[in-house]
């Protein structure tokens, strides 16, 4: 006993020693060290200074460079309490020497003078106003307001609050934005406008920065060697002021590929996202779109840093520690830097050509020929050779902070559609096509202005896709009917189902019959007796709708759909496949025919029309219907919204399900519920009322648009390219791969591999096969004979005529409803494959109102066979046919 109380008095005795001893030490960190711990851990003049990380290269599949980081110097501002009194007196020389030095001063600023205005980098004006809105609250500018808010009502949610609070922040025009900042920035109005608007740029990135911590400012961007020493020579005169290096993103092709390649630029969206990754969203770059933007998590690289001591004139006088950066990933494309430049350089020409001559094809105006994409595919990877278009952009214009300009921004973000569609209308004498409209009037047919942007005048939309836009992919993007190159897949199910042979033949007269009505085909003309290859050959459209018909009477509807689905033409609707072709940047994905597709499709446009006509009061036949208004407004109530959604899925499940379906009882109950609940509707519906308005809407969805549903003029039209059958340049050209490669889709991919800053490969990316069609090699030969005939002596034999390698294709010329109308005309389109016997690449080429594929689209395909022939050395020296 006595033992262990000896020892437990012991232990008692050395845990107080500790203790105590702990205690002194946290008393004398805490009370006696405190204050000194406390000021050196606030002391502004120990920074942490970033270093960016060199962004990886991106290259193309023989390791020319497509995008890489080159060292730049950078002049940058460290504040200090001291030098922040001489700030004007310093920036003002800074300014002129840079002004001297034919530099410019870094200028992401979004706020603009002269005239006063914001420049968000979004083409989207919601987005640009939600920008305008963070800018402000960012910027204090919502403090006074909420005071004033709150003040009036002290009860307000703070969701009503934010909602009224962004209302105002929209009232604050550019100018009185600025007005605010300069008060706010203690900036003399004794300066012009131009130094004012200098200095704020500065200001305001101190405090932008000043969330995250206190960092250089960087004044000028990749300014010149010269420049960098002139600055490192004055130094002492200039408090505050330093020059360091930085990684500049560098795309030494210009525009070329852009389109895949993408491009960096401020951070202006997914603010939580990228402050969880470590991004300062103040100051740091990120990926935009294509492979930059896709792949930004390997590009990106880690950033590095130090902590340094700066004396009170801002200069680094120790390196208290450092994080070395490290470089991002490289990323080796499958592209073939040559054959994407001849690709993107025949699109070119041969769209100047075209709008030179508009008048050479009949039956088209191609003077608005200016946009155009080409996909070459290798058929045994699924490895893109090329993805060319016109418009391009120069991601050179993003990379350095200030070298976009306000006419670039406008061409870019903000284009005038006003005046362009004034000019498109006057120069193509639209108006004649409008009996009685004013220019005016049709102006706001083309290009109306966006009625889903509250109280807006000017933002105008291209509904009928008319202007060309740099920043939209036109290869992974658009949607398009793929006219004639759709018959080798039509000929495809006819084999494989057994409804045809390769000898059926068909005696073409150059027209065809819907059931009594006669379609004539006048640009095809008659074509005589054809049979498969003879058909695929010249193109008859006869032939091919003659197969539909066998297709729909023998398997029903869905049958053409369920051969396309294996080549990537769409996908089932009821299966749970994902729609895509595997490519790595964002992309669309058209459909097929199909009955499921058709319903929801034919259910969506016929439930506007109905939206329509009830808002309007007056059916397609002059007569009056009560007015009822279904489209979505702000004031709704939620009840009122629901009924709403309620009589909008009714009429959509009418156009669907037919006469068995449609519910005139349940149709009254929603639209008496609609009256009572909605202020902005009609509350009084006599019965007589009720019984009209039902009639037209049974008109609308039974009598016409599900009577529509089941014509075999649905299949007869998709067999031929054209109804519902919509599908990218980017599925065409691996339908055609996977035609020639002998039935085998792989996925599609621009990526070849990773590696590391040291060039060692970090990952392989092989080839992945998606599905083997299992269509016989038999009948994929008799389509490959078709298409070989093409072009030895059918749709585009003049333009391969002498070209030394076997080439294979189908020309297409697809039409959409009212494009004469409108001014435009048709797509000229062209599929095909090189070498015949042993199959290298496909290609797909589409130009937005080309007129024929046989003519401008062909040719484009032939450059690309030279270029890519010529590349791997299969045939030398040049063979480019130049324009058609």
């Amino acid at each position: 006993m006595h033992s262990s109380m000896t020892r437990y008095t012991a232990l008692i005795i050395i845990m107080s020693v500790v203790f105590t001893t702990i205690a002194g030490r946290l008393f004398f960190l805490q009370v006696v060290k405190g204050q000194e711990y406390k000021e050196q851990s606030n002391n502004k003049s120990i920074r942490e200074i970033p270093d960016i990380a060199p962004r990886g290269k991106i290259l193309d599949s023989k390791g020319k460079i497509l995008a890489t980081s080159t060292q730049g110097y950078m002049l940058v501002y460290n504040q200090t309490d001291d030098n922040d009194e001489v700030f004007f007196t310093t920036m003002s020389r800074v300014f002129k020497i840079l002004d001297d030095s034919g530099e410019s001063q870094q200028d992401d600023f979004e706020l603009k003078i002269n005239p006063f205005k914001f420049e968000f980098r979004s083409d989207d004006e919601e987005t640009r106003k939600n920008l305008e809105i963070k800018f402000k609250r960012d910027r204090g500018l919502n403090e006074d307001i909420e005071k004033s808010i709150k003040n009036k009502n002290k009860n307000i949610s703070d969701d009503e609050l934010k909602v009224l609070v962004n209302k105002e922040l929209l009232k604050i025009s550019p100018e009185d934005t600025f007005k605010k900042l300069v008060k706010q920035y203690n900036i003399s109005s004794a300066y012009s406008l131009e130094q004012q608007r200098r200095f704020m740029i500065v200001k305001d990135t101190l405090k932008m920065q000043s969330f995250s911590g206190y960092k250089p400012v960087t004044v000028a961007s990749n300014i010149k060697k010269e420049t960098a020493f002139k600055f490192l020579q004055m130094l002492n005169e200039l408090p505050g002021i330093d020059v360091t290096t930085q990684p500049i993103r560098s795309y030494p092709n210009g525009n070329l590929g852009s389109n895949f390649i993408g491009y960096i630029s401020k951070i202006s969206s997914d603010y939580e996202k990228y402050t969880e990754k470590g991004y300062d969203v103040s100051s740091d770059y990120v990926g935009q779109a294509g492979i930059e933007g896709a792949l930004e998590d390997r590009l990106k690289g880690s950033k590095g840093g130090r902590i340094v001591k700066l004396n009170k004139n801002g200069r680094i006088t120790e390196e208290l520690g450092k994080r070395e950066p490290y470089p991002g990933q490289t990323v080796q494309l499958t592209v073939n830097k040559d054959v994407q430049k001849a690709a993107e350089a025949s699109l070119e020409n041969t769209l100047a050509s075209l709008r030179a001559n508009p008048y050479q094809m009949r039956r088209s105006n191609t003077s608005n020929a200016t946009r155009g994409t080409a996909v070459v595919v290798n058929v045994n990877t699924g490895a893109i050779v090329a993805m060319a278009q016109v418009p391009r952009y120069n991601p050179n214009d993003f990379a350095v902070p200030g070298r976009l300009t306000s006419e670039m921004y406008s061409q870019y973000f903000n284009p005038d559609l006003k005046q362009f569609g004034k000019n498109y209308i006057e120069s193509r004498g639209i108006t004649g096509n409008y009996p009685g409209e004013s220019e005016d009037e049709v102006l706001n047919t083309l290009f109306p202005v966006d009625k889903s942007i509250k109280n807006n005048t000017t933002i105008r939309k291209d509904v009928y896709d008319i202007y060309p836009k740099p920043f939209y992919n036109y290869a992974t993007q658009s949607l398009i009917p793929p006219g004639s190159t759709f018959k080798p897949m039509t000929a495809i199910a006819g084999l494989e189902t057994g409804v045809i042979t390769p000898d059926f033949s068909v005696d073409d007269e150059g027209y065809f019959y819907q059931g009594s009505k006669k379609v004539p085909f006048e640009l095809d003309g008659p074509n005589g007796v054809v049979n498969l290859i003879t058909a695929i050959q010249k193109s008859s459209n006869p032939y091919f709708m003659t197969v539909a018909e066998k297709l729909r009477n023998a398997f029903g509807d869905d049958i053409l759909a369920k051969y396309a689905w294996k080549f990537g033409l769409g996908v089932d609707p009821n299966s749970s496949v994902k729609p895509t072709t595997g490519i790595e940047i964002p992309e669309k994905f058209g459909q097929v025919y199909n009955t499921v597709s058709n319903k929801n499709t034919y259910a969506n446009t016929y439930l506007w029309k109905t939206m329509s006509i009830l808002k309007n009061g007056q059916d397609d036949y002059g007569h009056k219907v009560v007015t009822v208004d279904l489209y979505d407004n702000s004031s709704d109530s939620k009840q009122t919204t629901a009924t709403k959604n309620s009589i909008k899925t009714l009429i959509k499940d009418s156009i669907k399900n037919g006469k068995e379906s449609f519910d005139r009882s349940k149709y009254k109950e929603l639209f008496s519920q609609l009256a009572l609940e909605d202020p902005n509707n009609k509350k009084d519906i006599s019965s007589s009322q009720m019984d009209n308005l039902i009639n037209v809407i049974y008109s609308i969805t039974i009598s016409d648009a599900n009577a529509q549903l089941k014509v075999p003029a649905n299949i007869e039209n998709a067999a031929i390219g054209q109804g519902l059958n919509q599908f990218t340049p980017l599925q065409m050209a691996n339908y055609v791969a996977t035609i020639a490669n002998g039935g085998t889709r792989y996925k599609l991919h621009l990526v070849d591999q990773y590696l590391d800053a040291d060039g060692k490969v970090i990952e392989k990316v092989n080839p992945e096969i998606i599905e083997k069609t299992g269509v016989s090699s038999a009948n994929l030969e008799t389509v490959k004979a078709g298409m070989s005939a093409v072009n030895e002596k059918g749709t585009a034999a003049a333009v391969f005529s002498g070209f030394p390698i076997s080439t294979a294709g189908k020309t297409g010329t697809a039409s959409f409803a009212n494009q004469d109308q409108v001014g435009r005309t048709d797509y000229a389109e062209y599929i095909g494959f090189a070498p015949i016997d042993k199959p290298q690449i496909a290609v797909c080429v589409v130009l937005f109102d080309g007129g024929q594929g046989g003519v401008g689209a062909a040719s484009i395909a032939r450059d690309i066979y030279s270029a890519y022939f010529t590349s791997n050395g299969t045939i030398s020296g040049s063979t480019t046919t130049g324009t058609k």
